[in-house]
């Protein structure tokens, strides 16, 4: 979509210093009287003085690169004020050279963004240097050149907060570790859109995802064992897609091979929990999780299992696991860890097990009730049949009276087929409940 001038003349708005939003604005002026030459020298001017103040903004702040840019610039100052003409010529070296600068040292701009600025430049020599084109031939830009490098000045530079490197990775910590970061994929997204990662470089994004997957598995990092953290890499997956996949494909697999059998779980969480993760693993880094579903601590693997589940490779060892399980380990399962459809064969195995009334109780309690919107017209019929099928004693079990109860609320089973089934399974007694 082309964008007019009002939406440019709004992104104004966007400017991160008062003075930028100044320049800019006599850019737009110019532009409006149809001084094109003179709209892309001041728009040149706008990016020179923003730039600069930026450069004193992180020097302020901290930032070791900034500070010696900024003791340069000072330096050249002085000497000007001085009427030393090396100043001048150091100054006018300073401008020339600040896009190189910013992107070498600041780490402001990503490729494209540093040929668009690159671009400014040069049509703003070409505008400002009569002694560039033949003689009583000046040049005249185009409203569409002007009107785009007003518009790549606003979005590559004046509207971007001075962050980088170092400085962007450590605000984007600050903002992932805090508690009020949201813990679910869709809300981490708008949140990161606003933030430094929106228009960060490829190195940035890079950064990024090497500071969340180890952050996560780094017990002293804020990051460590967040839900925030994981919502944060899908977030910036879907923010961008290529670099983030690259990426995690290459330190995913790091993690697994190298973490240690203490923090294996993390990292099984963070294959369980992040988008693309499964796709991205090497072979040998899937064997070990399918190895550690089947031997791993229960207090470690359970949390996972629902969600590894849904991967058909890890099916098998998932089932194995399950199968392993104690009552009481399945409860677990159920109820804290929310595992459901796994979880029901194993549970329906326990009940059909159960060979009196307060084995019959407990295992209702523990798997079949959590587990009741997980089963089906079929479910229900199996569990009816078995004190008929495999003898077990849910006649006169009180909670099998209030499992009936439910079913027919819920309406699982048409109220005469339930009767009947109830009927011819001992359980007649039960067809009013």
């Amino acid at each position: 979509m082309i964008e007019s001038l009002a939406d440019i003349e709004a992104l104004v708005l966007r400017c991160h210093f008062e003075q930028s939003r100044q320049y800019i604005t006599e850019a737009i002026q110019c532009y409006r009287a149809g001084a094109f030459r003179a709209a892309i020298v001041s728009t040149w001017i706008a990016v020179v003085f923003d730039l600069i103040d930026k450069i004193r903004e992180l020097s302020a702040s901290g930032d070791a690169a900034a500070s010696g840019l900024e003791t340069k610039y000072q330096t050249y100052i002085t000497q000007i004020e001085q009427n030393n003409p090396i100043g001048i010529k150091s100054a006018l070296e300073f401008e020339r050279e600040i896009l190189e600068t910013c992107r070498a040292t600041l780490q402001f701009f990503d490729p494209q963004q540093f040929t668009d600025l690159q671009r400014l430049r040069e049509d703003r020599h070409r505008c400002a240097h009569p002694s560039f084109q033949r003689a009583g031939i000046p040049y005249y830009p185009s409203a569409e050149q002007a009107r785009l490098h007003i518009r790549n000045a606003v979005i590559h530079v004046l509207a971007e907060p001075p962050v980088q490197g170092r400085a962007a990775l450590a605000q984007l910590k600050a903002l992932v570790s805090s508690a009020y970061f949201p813990t679910d994929d869709r809300t981490a997204v708008t949140h990161l859109q606003t933030s430094g990662l929106r228009n960060g470089t490829d190195a940035l994004v890079r950064g990024f995802i090497d500071l969340l997957v180890f952050g996560y598995l780094t017990d002293t990092d804020p990051l460590f064992y967040k839900r925030q953290t994981i919502a944060a890499i899908n977030a910036a997956y879907e923010l961008k897609p290529g670099i983030v996949e690259d990426r995690l494909r290459k330190q995913l697999n790091k993690a697994l091979r190298d973490v240690s059998d203490a923090r294996f779980g993390g990292a099984c969480c963070l294959v369980a929990f992040v988008t693309p993760a499964w796709t991205l693993l090497e072979q040998p880094c899937k064997d070990k999780i399918a190895i550690f579903i089947t031997n791993g601590p229960a207090n470690e693997v359970l949390g996972g299992l629902q969600v590894l589940a849904h991967l058909t490779e890890l099916e098998p060892a998932v089932k194995m696991r399950v199968d392993s399980l104690s009552l009481d380990e399945l409860a677990d399962a159920i109820n804290t860890h929310g595992l459901r459809e796994p979880a029901k064969e194993k549970s329906l195995q326990y009940l059909s097990q159960a060979f009196n009334w307060g084995r019959v109780n407990d295992v209702f309690d523990k798997t079949i009730i959590p587990l009741f919107s997980a089963l089906t017209a079929q479910d229900v019929e199996r569990i009816v049949r078995m004190p008929t099928e495999t003898g077990a004693d849910l006649i006169g079990a009180h909670n099998y009276s209030a499992f009936i109860s439910n079913v027919r609320k819920a309406g699982l089973i048409p109220d005469t087929d339930l009767t009947t089934l109830l009927q011819h399974n001992g359980a007649g007694h039960l067809t009013n409940v």
